[in-house]
């Protein structure tokens, strides 16, 4: 049987996932492996239309198509976005039709159910069969379980390939919106001294984008600046070569301005809104490199205490994955205010809900208020956190030294194992157990009632 790995490390065949899939060579001498490095080629898969033709061929030639990532800032690196993108640009899909797939990824598990969900709902617009996903960590390969579990992965795609088993889809087509929004440019109507900047990726002819965010920004009086990705200079993408690693020194320092006007948007703005355009099933290629790169502040919360919102063109309503991302993404450092998409019946419509958001940033902002996070944040926040606090804090020096200054490390204390310890051994006796459960309901908000006595007594607030 004929693979082709597609593989979305820039790192090219020194990747850990890399060695995932030379395992699965090793062990199966009777099937043939072909790897194309995308992340690596992307560069001539833009400039040369006949190489990425070649690798489309190779793809519609192989029995099965096996997508090998690693996991880039909640999804797949930039560049295998941008592949993925100039592979329906030029309509090159029929290459991929009813191709056996499945993707692989390395990781520590942070937001890979995500990358994988991309994956397939890609397959899916590209009409392949979708087997399955599996997500390891990085280390997994070391392990005799792991090893195992990654030749049952194997064994099942053989399984479904030799027995021609037919998979349905799991996403709906996104359907294409033709509907164009003219704002309504109307005095403004709120006013603040907070710092606004709005990150985006328009060119001239996302015609709704422009219209949308210049909307929000005649709806302000106050600072606000417009930040166009496409001015950076920085073009090289993330490398995941981890030299930021030890003092958040990026490899590309001094090389392009991306480092330099972020810390001067971190450093000068209160209200971040991102404005971009839906691309297939998520957010432009140029946006994932933008967050990519902001990899060199490693794992430091970067937009701590700041609002957060997304103007959003496109079909984003039904793109559960990514609003997923984004709300990940944010609840892992600021406040979200929320998101805008142009997905609406008239232009009136969407004029009022762009003030509604403009206002409700400057009030959120103004007030300083930041909700408690969900599971995408307080999960996402304890995987970094034991990472941090235990091989990764080696290598990720800047890490280790924020989370252990900002009290990240928020483990159990010895106080609170003994007590839970006491409390398991009580528990156990019958007369115990049975006075804590007749009584369970007023034991569980004893201390709430403490604090509604004390907001009678206006000793609190």
């Amino acid at each position: 049987m004929k693979w082709v790995i597609l593989n979305g490390s820039p790192k090219g065949e020194t990747s850990a996932t890399m060695q995932s899939m030379k395992y699965l060579e090793l062990t199966h001498g009777d099937h043939t492996f072909e790897y194309i490095h995308i992340v690596n080629n992307i560069k001539e898969y833009e400039n040369k239309p006949a190489e990425l033709i070649e690798t489309c061929e190779k793809i519609q030639n192989a029995d099965v198509v096996l997508w090998a990532f690693p996991l880039y800032h909640l999804l797949v690196h930039s560049s295998y976005k941008r592949f993925i993108e100039l592979v329906s640009e030029r309509h090159l899909e029929r290459y991929f039709e009813n191709k056996y797939t499945a993707s692989f990824s390395t990781s520590i598990h942070f937001f890979d159910h995500t990358a994988h969900q991309y994956i397939n709902g890609i397959c899916d617009d590209f009409g392949m069969q979708y087997v399955e996903q599996l997500s390891h960590d990085m280390n997994d390969l070391t392990k005799e379980d792991k090893r195992k579990e990654l030749q049952n992965f194997f064994k099942s795609i053989v399984y479904s390939v030799d027995h021609t088993l037919a998979f349905p889809k799991t996403y709906e087509p996104i359907m294409k919106m033709n509907k164009s929004y003219n704002a309504t440019l109307t005095n403004p109507t709120v006013k603040t001294n907070k710092n606004i900047t709005i990150i985006t990726d328009a060119k001239e002819i996302d015609h709704n984008l422009n219209q949308m965010i210049q909307k929000f920004k005649s709806t302000v009086i106050g600072n606000v600046s417009i930040e166009n990705l496409n001015t950076f200079t920085g073009n090289g993408p993330c490398l995941g070569c981890c030299k930021c690693a030890y003092d958040n020194t990026c490899v590309y320092e001094h090389k392009d301005d991306y480092r330099a006007r972020m810390d001067a948007i971190i450093q000068n703005t209160d209200i971040l809104i991102f404005a971009g355009t839906i691309k297939d099933r998520y957010l432009s290629a140029r946006f994932k490199w933008f967050f990519d790169r902001s990899f060199c502040y490693t794992h430091i919360p970067i937009y701590s205490g700041k609002q957060i919102g997304f103007l959003i063109s496109g079909p984003f309503i039904k793109l559960k994955n990514v609003r997923q991302i984004l709300e990940g993404y944010t609840q892992m450092d600021a406040n979200l205010i929320g998101f805008i998409s142009d997905e609406v019946e008239n232009d009136f419509e969407l004029d009022q809900h762009i003030e509604a958001f403009a206002e409700k940033a400057i009030l959120y902002s103004e007030n300083g208020y930041e909700r408690a996070p969900n599971f995408l944040g307080v999960g996402g926040r304890k995987i970094f956190r034991d990472e941090v606090a235990g091989n990764l804090g080696a290598i990720f020096k800047g890490d280790y030294q924020y989370y252990k200054a900002h009290d990240f490390f928020d483990f159990p204390t010895s106080k609170d194992r003994l007590k839970a310890m006491l409390m398991r051994y009580f528990m156990g006796k019958k007369r115990f157990r049975d006075e804590v459960q007749k009584n369970m309901k007023n034991h569980m908000i004893a201390s709430h009632k403490k604090v509604l006595k004390k907001v009678e007594d206006g000793l609190c607030q």
